[in-house]
């Protein structure tokens, strides 16, 4: 049967179940079809026995829920003092520890800024500068040389240029 050949008002009993029961098995030999074809893709990729294990090999994975186990069955310890390194100073600290005090240790920490800031305003005052340290960084002031403010890193580079002139390295050899 044909669903043009039905119209809604002359279908009986005989022809709703013949339709019935042809949706019916078009159902069950899609589902069928799609197993065969699973199965058959499992055997040719190789994988379709994989879970055929015997039982004495499943004990070895099997998940412990004993208290005071983790899930492998080996002895857990929540309170296990577990300490880092700090490439920087050397010192061990603890994990929960470790990232504040590499903030601090490295110079990188939320505050660090405004101490730099601070130390090189103190370093200013303290420090008498001669006539002609000021007039090798008389760039920073030109407006027609720069496009506007200088940065503020641009101006600690700049300090620390000018505080260190004449200040030689111990490496290198005298003129």
């Amino acid at each position: 049967m044909k669903m043009e050949e039905l119209s809604v008002s002359s279908l009986d009993n005989s022809k709703l179940e013949a339709l019935a029961q042809d949706i019916l098995s078009d159902l069950v030999e899609d589902a069928c079809l799609g197993l065969c074809f699973e199965v058959h893709r499992a055997v040719k990729q190789g994988y379709f026995f994989l879970d055929d294990t015997d039982q004495e090999s499943m004990r070895d994975f099997e998940i412990v829920d004993q208290p005071g186990l983790d899930v492998f069955g080996q002895v857990y310890n929540q309170w296990k003092n577990k300490e880092c390194v700090c490439p920087n100073c050397s010192r061990s600290i603890a994990a929960s520890r470790f990232a504040p005090h590499l903030e601090k240790c490295l110079g990188m920490g939320r505050n660090s800024s405004r101490i730099a800031n601070r130390r090189i305003v103190t370093g200013n005052n303290t420090n008498n500068k001669s006539e002609s340290d000021q007039e090798d960084n008389d760039d920073v002031n030109d407006n027609d040389w720069s496009y506007g403010a200088e940065k503020k890193g641009d101006v600690i580079f700049l300090h620390l240029l000018n505080s260190h002139k004449g200040v030689r390295c111990l490496k290198t050899k005298p003129d």
